[in-house]
């Protein structure tokens, strides 16, 4: 049995995407009898006023050393470097997953550019032996300079028996930080006041709206029971390589909202339940969200196409070829 041990730094909150497609990817080789994807662990750091933090040494040799294949998230940061030449030293195997969103979309867009083109570049186009990639554009980018890239979207383990619980008709959920530019939550501002029921379920300053209610560290079931209730989830971001809560919404009958640079639309052509439209045209967002909330979800199409079941084939098939 070969093992797999996943780097990536450690998640600064609950919802981070990176930190949520590791432990799903850890969860979903539980009990395999050809691959034990060991535990995601949070490595120590020093921190560094250039790179913000690097990895000490020591710890995280010990660790690849324990394990065959190493599979390494991110793409800004200085401590997948260090991963990729203490693997390349140790002769093990590497997959690399950048969860890439294209630089000018970043906060600092020539930084990005700059440490990706220096740091992390050179290192999977010469030792990264697969790249894992989660949409279209993401798949171009890196075949361009890679030649073992297999695109593969993120899943999510449906719950079949979970209770059903009757929505509220005009009740509308976004999940995310609420300081984060990225996210995107001045769209909300844009809606009328006190026309939805608005939750919003992440860390940051409320906005001064007499319709928002907040939620912070959520357990699991009570997100689930908040999926289960609303009408419409929306995902205003200025950007977003896939999006697990666009496949949690979907699959709880929720129907969605999100600006055309959500990446997870890529899997849905075909599939009824969501709407597009054009990042900070308030307009669109506004009439997307009036004709899109309450509509009924193609869930058997979601499952069929984000099922763990048939992933993990495809991740399987990466992994046995190394």
């Amino acid at each position: 049995m070969k093992k797999i041990l996943q780097i990536r730094r450690t998640p600064t909150n609950k919802y981070g995407g990176i930190s949520n497609y590791c432990i799903a990817l850890q969860k979903m080789f539980q009990n395999d009898e050809d691959f034990n994807v060991l535990d995601v662990e949070d490595y120590p750091i020093l921190k560094s006023r250039l790179f913000h933090f690097y990895y000490r040494i020591k710890p995280l040799y010990k660790a690849i050393k324990k394990a065959d294949i190493i599979h390494i998230n991110g793409y800004t940061e200085i401590g997948n470097t260090q991963a990729f030449i203490i693997a390349k030293l140790l002769k093990k195997k590497i997959v690399y997953t950048a969860h890439w969103h294209p630089f000018k979309y970043l906060n600092n867009p020539k930084g990005g550019k700059c440490f990706f083109y220096t740091l992390i570049k050179p290192f999977v186009k010469h030792l990264a032996h697969a790249v894992v990639t989660i949409n279209n554009e993401d798949t171009a980018f890196f075949n361009s300079f890679c030649r073992n890239v297999h695109q593969i979207p993120h899943w999510y383990d449906f719950d079949n028996n979970s209770p059903a619980i009757s929505k509220k008709e005009n009740m509308i959920m976004f999940v995310g930080r609420l300081s984060d530019p990225v996210k995107g939550l001045e769209h909300i501002m844009h809606l009328p006041e006190g026309k939805y029921d608005i939750h919003l379920v992440g860390s940051g300053e409320k906005p001064n709206r007499t319709d928002c209610t907040q939620h912070c560290n959520v357990p699991q079931k009570e997100l689930e029971r908040l999926y289960k209730e609303a009408s419409l989830l929306v995902i205003p971001s200025r950007y977003e390589a896939f999006s697990y809560a666009a496949i949690e919404a979907l699959s709880h009958g929720t129907p969605v909202v999100m600006s055309e640079r959500v990446r997870i639309a890529d899997y849905l052509s075909g599939v009824s339940g969501y709407s597009v439209f054009k990042f900070k045209d308030y307009e669109d967002f506004n009439q997307k969200v009036e004709i899109t909330i309450g509509t009924s979800v193609d869930i058997q199409s979601v499952r069929k196409i984000f099922s763990t079941s048939s992933i993990k084939k495809e991740y399987k098939k990466v992994y046995s070829n190394l």
